[in-house]
């Protein structure tokens, strides 16, 4: 499906250049305390520094997801979607299903960078925000392409603990949740739930990994932003909720239990996606 592009954001237009100047500006005033001109202030006061969105009503269904590649496939599938912006790893775009807008944003790899979307996204106008990512599973009777809609998460990631005691849990809207995992399974029969591990780590150092203890206390699978967008949602009071398409058991690894190509996850996410799109506007 051919995909418009919107003419005055594009990636490399004239315009799209001289907006990110503007914003660097308002950024450059901010820290300190500089008036480089009026042109910035009007556009920073509409415009969120990173994702470059206005706030608009038509946000307030968003899907995030890591890939920018993914996100533009996935709005694929949505009736007249089109390009909204490209910054960084920030890539948006907007479509309808059965009438209602859904908007598409991609957040990147990991929790710091992921928290920049989640809160500019709800400054913008979004009202519920489901994750749609890949995990690690970390029990034996998941498998690759099996998918887990998370009850909780273990907020092991680092962004978090700056935005709430650790004390307090990452827990999705449980409406929301509920909702979802019903539409999940209804379209994918190998679908699991349970708590998840959010972690800043993808690849081991020299400190003794903790996988296996999580494994043995019955955590499901293994992922990097969850956490984070679960008490985003709480501190905003926004309805969050996610599922994730597992690649594989980084306890297995070595033996080859790992396969994270479109090819291998690309069923397992286009059923994720319908059963999200079709919990957003049933639930808005």
């Amino acid at each position: 499906m051919r995909i418009a592009t919107s003419p005055d954001r594009g990636m490399g237009r004239k315009n799209a250049r001289f907006d990110s100047r503007i914003v660097e500006s308002e950024c450059f005033g901010r820290f300190t305390g500089l008036k480089i001109g009026v042109s910035w202030i009007s556009v920073g006061k509409r415009m969120k520094t990173h994702i470059r969105l206005e706030r608009k009503p038509e946000y307030a269904n968003v899907i995030t997801c890591g890939s920018p590649e993914r996100a533009e496939w996935f709005s694929g599938f949505l009736d007249q979607p089109k390009v909204l912006e490209r910054n960084r790893e920030y890539h948006s775009f907007l479509g309808k299903k059965d009438g209602q807008p859904i908007l598409i944003l991609s957040h990147g790899v990991g929790s710091a960078g992921a928290a920049i979307a989640f809160h500019e996204v709800i400054d913008a106008g979004a009202k519920r925000i489901i994750r749609i990512g890949t995990a690690g599973g970390l029990q034996d009777h998941t498998g690759i392409g099996d998918l887990v809609v998370p009850s909780g998460a273990i907020r092991q990631d680092g962004t978090s603990k700056l935005l709430l005691p650790v004390e307090y849990p990452a827990v999705p809207n449980f409406a929301l949740t509920m909702a979802l995992m019903k539409n999940v399974k209804s379209r994918h029969p190998n679908t699991h739930d349970g708590v998840i591990l959010t972690s800043d780590l993808f690849y081991p150092g020299k400190l003794p990994s903790d996988l296996a203890f999580h494994r043995d206390a019955g955590v499901t699978a293994v992922e990097m932003e969850c956490a984070t967008l679960f008490t985003m949602g709480f501190i905003h009071q926004v309805a969050t909720a996610a599922v994730v398409a597992l690649d594989g058991n980084p306890l297995k690894h070595q033996e080859g239990v790992y396969d994270p190509s479109f090819d291998r996850m690309k069923q397992s996410l286009e059923n994720a996606f319908h059963a999200v799109v079709d919990t957003l506007i049933k639930n808005a």
